[in-house]
Order: C-alpha cells, then sequence, then structure tokens
C-alpha cells in the first residue's frame, strides 16, 4: 500500500461518541480536527475496496467504534462487508504511552492480519489489517500509522546494527582464532636489529653473545619493575581487555588531529606483535592492527593478567641483543632484575621506546630524562611514595664498564641513530622497536672514517682560529641519494645530538639555488641581465652588489653571490615559485615566502640541503636522501648467516619516493654551469679540486652558519657542510672555512 496523503476534507462523523451504548450519535467530527503544523499523533488509514486512496483518521482519543453504522461508529466504513459495530480501538486512558488494542466487536466477517482471524491484538506502527477475510473482493485495509520518535528510530538502528556487526565480529574471531594457538606460548625466534653497512657484512654495532634468561615467577621480579612498566606503557593493564579502547580513541583522534603519530598498544598487544608475528604481520597497515587485537583478545582469554605481564617481562626487546629485562639489567648494571633499584627500574623501563637510541651508555641525558618520567608517573599513580620518587630522580645511574666498552665501539654512531630513527618512519615506531630486523644500509665505512676525520681535524684547527666548535657533514651518492657518510658533531660520546638531521640552521646564501632554478624553469635565459643598483622590495630596502656594478647575468651573479641579483631573479620569478622550487628539490622545513627567504632566513637540515643539490647533479631526477636500503625479517629467513633466504620487508628501489622527475634536465645541467662558475671564479674558491666540481657558499648573520655544497659530477658524489656553535654564537669565519673542509675531505673519497 502506498503511502497516502491525508485527504482535504476527511469524512464527517456526526453527532456525540458515546461507548456505554450503540444507539448515540457519534461525537468525533474529523473533518473539523485542525492539528499544529508537524503535530506527531497516531492515525488510522482505512482503504475501501474500490477507492485509489485510504482515509486518514487521526487519532486524538483513547476510543474509537469503526463499523457501518452512523449511529454507532465513530469511524464510517461504508461496506456491505463492514458489520453495523464491526472492531474497536482503545487503550488505557491513563496511560497514554500504551498501545491501541484492536478489537473484533462480534462482527460477521471478523477482523485478519494476512490470513489469520484475530479477536484482540496490540497493535503497531505500519501493521496492515483487513476488515473480512483477505480473500474477499470488498474486502477493507486498515493500517496504523504512528512512528516512534527520531530518537527512538536511531536507537533502534542502532541496536540492531550493533548486534548485526558484533555477530559478524563473533564469527570472524572465532574463524580467525583457529588460524594460531597460544597455548603453550610460542618459541618466538628472537634476533636484534642487525644493521650492515653498504656491503652486507660489517655490522655497524659489533655483536653481543649473551646467554639469555628468564625468570619463572612474577615475584621474582625487582617490585618497582612491574609498577614502572605498567604506569609507563599502559596504566589500563589490569582493567582492559587487551585492547585499550581509551588509549586507542585517543590515538586515534592525535592522529586525525595531524599530531605526531599515536599507536594506542597494550602491552598485550605488544607481546601479540613480538610473539605471533607469523600471524599478525610486519607491514604497517589497519590488517596488521587488527590481527593484533584478534591475538590479544585471546591471549587475554586464555592467560591471566599476571602470565602475561610475566611474559612480557622476560621477551620484550631491549635493544642491542637483549630480551627480558633479566638479560638487560645483567648487561647495564652487572645485577639480577631481581635486585634493581627503583632508578634503574625505571631506566631500562624508559629505554622501551627506541631502546637501541636511548641506551645510558650513548645518550646519558636522554635516559635519565626518561628515567624521570618514568618515576613521575609511578609517583601521580601512587605507586612510590614522593621521599622514595625524589630519592631515586637524584641518583646516578651507574653503567657496567663492560656495556660501556661494547657499545663505544660503535661504527658511525650518527649515522647508526639515523638508521633507526629511518626505520620507525618506514615500519611505524612500535614494529620498529621490537627487534628481528636485519637492515642493510648504503653506509660506506672508509669515506664515513674520512668524514669524521675531516671535521675533527677542522674543528680543532681551524675552529679554534675562527671560533667555531660545532660541524656536520653529509655525503650522498646523487645518482640513488644513498647516504655514504654522516657525521652529525665532532664526538658522539660528548653530545648524541645528531647537527646533520636534527638541527635547523639558516642556509645562507646556499638557498640563493632555488631562485635561480625558479627563474631558469620559467623560461627565463642565464645571459638575461640584472641591475645591481640598490632596490626596494616588500618595503624593505636592499642594497647593491658588493663585488659587482652595473648590471650582470645570472652567471656572474650566482658566481659572486650578489644579494640583489638574486632578490631581483627571486622578485620576477615570483616567491611562491621559489618555494615550489624548493620543495620539489627535497626542501621539507618550514618555508616562508618573503624576501628574506631568498638570503636563506628559513631553517633547514644539513641532509635535505644536500639532497636537494644532488637532485641537481642528478639532473633533475630526485631520490630522498636514505640510509636503508633493505630491510630483512630475520624472524623469517632459511639461513639467518645468508640474507638472500630472509623475506625483504622494504627495498629502497621499490619505495615511491624514488627516482621522481622533478626538474628538466636541462635546467638542472645550466644550473651546474652556474655553480661551476662559483668555484671557478667565485667565493667558493677555496673548495676548488680541478674536477668540474660545483657547489655554493653560504654564510648568515653575524658568521653564525658557515655552508659549503657542492658536487663532482663525474664522480656522482654530493656533499654538505656547516660549521658553527650549537649556541648560534657568531663566529670570526665565513664560507671559505666551510669550501676549505670540503675540499680537503673531497680530496680523500673521490677516487
Amino acid at each position: 500500500m502506498s503511502p497516502p496523503q491525508p485527504p482535504q476534507q476527511p469524512r464527517t462523523l456526526l453527532g456525540t461518541i458515546t461507548q456505554v451504548t450503540q444507539t448515540v450519535l457519534a461525537k468525533v467530527h474529523f473533518s473539523r480536527l485542525a492539528l499544529k503544523p508537524n503535530a506527531r499523533v497516531p492515525e488510522l488509514w482505512v482503504q475501501d475496496a474500490g477507492t485509489p486512496k485510504p482515509e486518514v483518521y487521526p487519532l486524538l482519543g483513547d476510543r474509537y467504534i469503526i463499523g457501518r453504522s452512523s449511529k454507532t461508529s465513530d469511524i464510517v466504513v461504508r461496506n456491505p462487508v463492514v458489520s453495523q459495530t464491526h472492531a474497536s480501538l482503545s487503550r488505557d486512558s491513563n496511560r497514554r504511552n500504551t498501545p491501541f488494542y484492536f478489537k473484533d466487536e462480534n462482527s460477521t466477517n471478523g477482523i485478519y492480519r494476512g490470513k489469520r482471524r484475530i479477536t484482540s491484538t496490540p497493535i503497531r506502527h505500519r501493521q496492515t489489517f483487513t476488515l473480512g477475510p483477505p480473500e474477499l473482493a470488498d474486502c477493507v485495509q486498515v493500517q496504523y500509522i504512528d512512528p516512534p520518535p527520531w530518537y527512538v528510530r536511531a536507537a533502534r538502528w542502532t541496536f540492531y546494527t550493533g548486534s548485526g556487526v558484533a555477530g559478524l565480529a563473533a564469527v570472524f574471531l572465532g574463524v580467525e582464532w583457529q588460524k594460531f594457538q597460544v597455548r603453550p606460548f610460542p618459541i618466538s625466534t628472537q634476533g636484534p636489529v642487525v644493521v650492515y653497512a653498504r656491503d652486507g657484512s660489517t655490522p655497524l654495532r659489533p655483536p653481543f653473545n649473551n646467554a639469555h634468561r628468564e625468570l619463572n615467577r612474577l615475584s621474582a621480579f625487582s617490585p618497582y619493575l612491574s609498577d614502572a612498566l605498567v604506569s609507563s606503557e599502559d596504566s589500563r593493564y589490569y582493567w582492559h581487555f587487551g585492547v585499550d579502547p581509551i588509549g586507542t580513541l585517543r590515538a586515534l583522534s592525535v592522529n586525525l588531529r595531524g599530531g605526531s603519530l599515536q599507536g594506542g598498544s597494550t602491552l598485550t598487544q605488544q607481546l601479540a606483535r613480538s610473539l605471533f608475528r607469523d600471524y599478525v604481520g610486519t607491514e604497517d597497515s589497519a590488517g596488521r592492527k587488527i590481527r593484533e587485537a584478534i591475538v590479544s583478545l585471546k591471549l587475554e582469554t586464555f592467560y591471566n593478567k599476571d602470565d602475561l605481564l610475566l611474559t612480557y617481562l622476560n621477551r620484550v626487546y631491549l635493544g642491542i641483543d637483549l630480551y627480558g629485562f633479566e638479560d638487560a639489567a645483567r648487561f647495564y648494571f652487572a645485577k639480577s632484575a631481581a635486585d634493581l633499584t627503583l632508578s634503574e627500574a625505571a631506566t631500562l623501563v624508559g629505554i622501551l621506546p627506541a631502546p637501541n637510541a636511548f641506551n645510558p651508555v650513548q645518550n646519558y641525558d636522554l635516559a635519565v630524562k626518561y628515567r624521570d618520567g618514568v618515576i613521575y608517573r609511578m609517583r601521580r599513580l601512587g605507586m612510590v611514595s614522593q621521599e622514595e620518587a625524589d630519592r631515586a630522580r637524584r641518583s646516578r645511574i651507574e653503567i657496567n664498564p663492560r656495556a660501556v666498552e661494547i657499545l663505544g665501539s660503535t661504527i658511525a654512531p650518527y649515522f647508526y641513530s639515523h638508521v633507526f630513527a629511518e626505520l620507525e618512519q618506514l615500519l611505524g615506531e612500535q614494529l620498529a622497536r621490537e627487534g628481528n630486523f636485519i637492515v642493510e644500509t648504503s653506509l660506506n665505512p672508509a669515506i664515513q672514517t674520512e668524514s669524521e676525520k675531516a671535521l675533527q681535524n677542522s674543528v680543532q684547527t681551524a675552529g679554534d682560529q675562527f671560533g667555531f666548535s660545532q660541524g656536520a657533514i653529509v655525503t650522498l651518492d646523487s645518482r640513488t641519494g644513498e647516504i655514504l657518510a654522516m657525521t652529525g658533531g665532532v664526538d658522539y660520546r660528548q653530545s648524541q645530538f645528531n647537527r646533520a638531521t636534527q638541527a635547523l640552521r639558516q642556509p645562507g646564501s646556499t638557498f640563493k639555488v632555488f631562485a635561480y632554478g625558479a627563474a631558469l624553469d620559467l623560461g627565463m635565459s642565464p645571459g638575461q641581465t640584472f641591475s645591481c643598483e640598490p632596490f626596494s622590495w616588500s618595503g624593505q630596502s636592499y642594497g647593491g652588489c658588493e663585488r659587482s656594478s652595473g648590471s650582470i647575468d645570472m652567471y656572474q651573479g650566482l658566481a659572486q653571490s650578489e644579494n640583489s641579483v638574486a632578490l631581483r631573479i627571486a622578485r620576477d620569478a615570483g616567491l611562491d615559485q621559489v618555494v615550489e622550487m624548493a620543495r620539489r628539490l627535497g626542501i621539507q622545513s618550514e618555508l616562508k615566502a618573503v624576501p628574506g627567504l631568498v638570503l636563506g632566513q628559513s631553517e633547514v637540515t644539513v641532509l635535505e640541503l644536500t639532497g636537494a643539490f644532488g637532485t641537481i647533479a642528478n639532473r633533475g631526477v630526485r631520490n630522498r636522501p636514505h640510509g636503508i636500503q633493505r630491510i630483512f625479517d630475520s624472524s623469517d629467513c632459511s639461513d639467518r648467516d645468508d640474507l638472500s633466504t630472509c623475506r625483504v620487508i622494504y627495498d629502497y628501489p621499490r619505495d615511491r619516493t624514488a627516482n621522481q622527475d622533478v626538474l628538466s634536465g636541462e635546467v638542472s645541467d645550466t644550473l651546474t654551469v652556474l655553480l661551476q662558475g662559483v668555484i671557478r671564479g667565485g667565493t667558493g674558491g677555496n673548495a676548488s679540486l680541478g674536477l668540474d666540481e660545483a657547489g655554493k657558499t653560504g654564510t648568515t648573520n653575524d658568521n653564525v652558519d658557515l655552508w659549503f655544497v657542492g658536487y663532482v659530477p663525474s664522480q656522482e658524489l654530493v656533499t654538505g657542510v656547516w660549521l658553527g656553535n650549537d649556541d648560534n654564537s657568531p663566529t670570526a669565519g665565513s664560507s671559505a672555512q666551510a669550501a676549505l673542509l670540503w675540499r680537503d675531505y673531497m680530496r680523500e673519497i673521490v677516487p
């Protein structure tokens, strides 16, 4: 029956309804009823045989008689099948929210719902009845209309949908649970994160062969350890069911707002990833998170919380080849995990987020910071007293001398730490920290040795004379973007801050290359001349050329690093185009489209600036500067000593960022010619090797930052050099010192 429209003139009933006798006239005048707009009242739709539309009767009262007689009926149906008094609609007048009852009033032909005759029944929205058997041609259809409020409908659909989803989830869960067994705990294939140089055989950190030990009960561990772990990693551990809905929603909210990526994983989920890698997988995807949750739910079903916590304490990866807190306690503190103090327990828990980077040997200050953070959370949760917390924070972390000796022998420590940061970017923070990976990097140990030596010599000699105490060097293969060497400071043992990747410094005149590139890309000729006169732009006044006069072309303008020429070129090309060119070539740091940008006002890192010059050297084909070539799952190898038998998780040539054409070869070649002029007859003469090298100098105000970035096209090598002070204090030097360092270093590594 199609939904009808209320009639313009509903049927008129005469008289007053009486339910006591059937001889008094009906009192409901439906034609006189006027409802407020959007008023919601129950309705009865009555469709007589042969009529196109039903009559609509609003039910404002509590009792109605339906029949053929106008004297006894409120709703009159002129049909021979219908009795004089055929049926009634009534409900409890004291309880208006109760349903109407539809009752047969001893009619001749009865009331039917479908083919079943009824005597009395409560009626609900959209239920349809017939007055008389439905087989009769003249039967009358009656439909009750009383849609529930929107919130009731929403609640119903929510319940139905939720029940359906829950049912499907239960079936899915049951099927998935059959794919793995949790009793007994699987024997995990344990292995550290082994990082190799580009030869695939030289480990950057010598292996540490440590006999794995486990404690057989939770009470055998230091009482501080489990509290420190729960407070730091999963404060709701003892009430959730393996998956923490609050933590998951919070992490999702942070991720959707664009904050730092959050995982929201519980201790049980971390254990699931570690023990059931074959089922959970290693890809960074929603599917893996679902499988991880499935394993967690099953673990919580078959084990109690203490069993799971004990297994976590015994098997969690803690860096190097340490699995479990007993191994870590013996390595770092030369004692059992049973004897750990509050300070020591908090220190080991504090390194969990990045065990190969936060350890107290290579990064003592950071280890103390994370230790104190764990202690603070324990105090906030009432696990330790204020006196205990204060005493632990005032304690020095005393490290096992053997651990210092082993970790101090790491090859290229700045690069090594960067590899783990890159590993987290590729695999996700939580997966990267679990171990069982073999990482093949691009590092060339011979070039790395020369890089470290060159920086140390420069700081010790020229640094004393010109007032700079730190520096950074990055060397890339310009063809592939591979990091061949990375030195992020003079001495990693004194400072673990990586000035090649973490320090944002103003690039000075090295940034001018992007203005020239934008102009050439728009079709400007390198022979076009620009005035050396002073001029104003955006309300600022700029002086004229310092080393030239009159009008000069791009060749001389870049060679002599003339600010007024670079600014005029950027003005003609457009600042937005300069920013866009920098982005295309690989600059990811924040850039402001203001005139000062051209002169190096916006800050960048040594790595990204060197990568941008590498793109020019590679004729406009960009490869992201990267240290990781391939990642293998060492728990999935036929022979762990033969990488070819291990499953490859990541391979850079298959990365979507590989070999991107971002600039035409013609424009790139022209930029190379311009940059070669910088060394042949310009500000970069100190970098001359006689190998057609190209590069650019850069010096910021008060000589705070000293730069030289250049490349040897024939050798496919590009190197960036920065010199300065961590506190941004001025130096007495210039880019000449950076260019000299670049030259001396490149002489040692160019074949």
